[in-house]
């Protein structure tokens, strides 16, 4: 046996799918056995992969028990001369499993290899090749001195990012979502530490490999697609909390002996506080688009009570009574209605009430998720939030401030709360009105889509043609649309025809690999891939614009 190759799941079910997929075609010439440990995932994954994968080796665990004791379940069975240990959220090039399978066979002094590791927008992951965790790099890293100073080998030890990625190099730890290594090291170092619930393990199985004599080498002729923590997704919190608390586990295992004379708790105190720091970054990032929409649902509130009662113009119109009788002058009329006679504590819930209905409203039309710059879809939330507030004033007559002030309101928030997002629209540029699409692939899943294309009709894209693998689909025609090139031309026709987007299936995902990488430069060109489970996804949902087909994003290049 070749290889055994091992992926645990967790609610990863379509990307689990394209792995696997993607892992079945990289086997070909290589005898390879494949497991999947899936720790209890609830999305149905297990069952899909039962079901669509027979040759799997699938180990079902009725609990979540981690990274690392979920893939020691499949070590303990595997028959491989080596084991590769990947990310179900990965896509695996045709070549992959091959490359790293013969660097190790010919580099017997070798332990552990990974290759490139790329993100959905085709940018390299820097912990595909990185240094250990030592003081010294920690510090570095915290103090952001190998961000200032990347091409240093003292200051960007960390990440390594002195190195060239094109290039091979012996590094000392490698990223756990793709990582080959010799059943011999395994045997003679252990497998995953399970006191590693996830994060971590990577690094500390390294440094015992490293620590065992053995070398670990990064190897670029190959490379995958990683779209990096989609298990943790759902539980960012959570997931931010297992990579501060590996960190500390590491130094306490591994830095204790060979740092004696250094005060590892100032090591502590720095994983400490740069989880601080990240716990802050994410909530200021959380609560950025929320915090600014309520300043501005307050000051468009406030405007509509100013025009109803017209508070705000009182000093301005005695001014001008003043200035009228010291000229003679008649001043017109201030009758102004007078503001309701509320105590502050009715006039905080004035206030709160209206912002909390808009600011519920805005969450539950996806102002804060996918649509977080949509203007026209915050007009829409604008006006049902107001359409909740009118309600409610009219069965709390306590708190009837005036629907007239509050209909000024929802003006005033409708310029104020739409507007800023139609300006990032604009300032983002605007995109065609109709989408120039290609469909690489003419399989059973293309002429699927397809159909379902024609039946939902009407969307904001053009279907420029399809791309095949065989020659002679040249010309002809899948599902009354041409096939205009092969898969090898990628590149030509993007340039050719001028297109905005592509639209993979999985039968032919390997090719954003081998040929959309190359789009570097020109126009604007987007990747996504048809799901398996689209049917199940898209259900009774009749979508009106491209955008919102149930498709996994690759990238948008710039």
């Amino acid at each position: 046996m070749d290889l055994s190759v091992v992926l645990l799941s967790y609610n990863t079910r379509d990307l689990l799918e394209q792995a696997l997929h993607t892992v079945v075609e990289a086997a070909a010439g290589l005898e390879v056995e494949i497991f999947v440990v899936d720790n209890a995932s609830h999305d149905g994954s297990a069952d899909m992969v039962a079901a669509s994968f027979p040759q799997v080796k699938l180990i079902r665990n009725r609990e979540n028990i981690g990274f690392s004791a979920g893939n020691n379940i499949a070590f303990e069975q595997v028959r491989g001369r080596h084991v590769l240990v990947l990310n179900s959220d990965t896509i695996v090039r045709r070549d992959t499993l091959r490359c790293l399978v013969q660097f190790l066979d010919e580099h017997p002094e070798v332990g552990a290899v990974g290759c490139k590791i790329l993100n959905p927008d085709g940018t390299l992951q820097p912990d595909c090749m990185r240094g250990f965790p030592t003081p010294m790099a920690a510090f570095c890293k915290v103090s952001g001195l190998s961000r200032l100073f990347p091409r240093s080998p003292r200051f960007a030890r960390y990440n390594m990012t002195y190195l060239d990625a094109e290039k091979r190099h012996e590094v000392e730890v490698l990223s756990g979502s793709c990582m080959m290594v010799r059943k011999e090291t395994m045997d003679q170092v252990g497998m995953l530490d399970e006191d590693y619930f996830m994060y971590g393990e990577d690094i500390d199985w390294c440094f015992r490999m490293h620590s065992a004599g053995w070398k670990i080498y990064y190897v670029p002729d190959t490379e995958i697609i990683h779209f990096r923590g989609e298990s943790g997704r759902a539980v960012p919190m959570r997931v931010l909390y297992r990579k501060t608390e590996a960190m500390s586990i590491f130094v306490g295992k591994h830095m204790q002996r060979r740092y004696r004379f250094f005060p590892l708790w100032l090591l502590h105190l720095g994983i400490v506080l740069h989880g601080l720091f990240s716990l802050f970054k994410y909530l200021g990032k959380k609560i950025a688009l929320p915090l600014l929409d309520g300043i501005l649902l307050i000051f468009g509130l406030k405007l509509g009570l100013a025009v109803r009662f017209h508070a705000e113009l009182v000093p301005l119109i005695h001014t001008i009574e003043k200035l009228s009788a010291r000229m003679g002058v008649e001043a017109f009329p201030t009758r102004w209605p007078e503001p309701p006679p509320y105590t502050d504590f009715q006039w905080f819930f004035v206030y709160l009430v209206p912002l909390l209905t808009w600011m519920a409203t805005f969450y539950l039309l996806g102002l804060y998720e996918r649509h977080k710059f949509s203007a026209a879809r915050t007009v829409v939330a604008v006006s049902l939030g107001f359409a909740a507030i009118i309600t409610m004033v009219f069965f709390f007559k306590d708190y009837n401030f005036s629907r007239l002030a509050a209909g000024a309101a929802w003006g005033f928030n409708t310029l104020l709360v739409a507007g800023w997002r139609l300006s990032v629209q604009i300032h983002r540029g605007r995109q065609p009105v109709r989408r120039r699409i290609l469909l690489v692939g003419t399989d059973g899943s293309m002429q699927q889509f397809l159909e379902h294309l024609e039946q939902l009709g009407g969307l904001d894209y053009e279907i420029v043609g399809l791309v095949g693998q065989d020659g002679a689909q040249r010309g002809g025609a899948v599902g009354g649309r041409q096939v205009i090139g092969l898969v090898d031309e990628l590149q030509q026709l993007v340039q050719e025809y001028a297109i905005d987007e592509l639209i993979f299936t999985t039968g032919t995902v390997p090719y954003v690999l081998e040929n959309a990488g190359k789009h570097k430069e020109g126009r604007p060109l987007r990747i996504r891939m048809v799901p398996e489970s689209f049917t199940d996804l898209l259900g009774d949902w009749v979508p009106t614009r491209a955008e919102e087909l149930p498709l996994i994003e690759i990238s948008i290049r710039p």
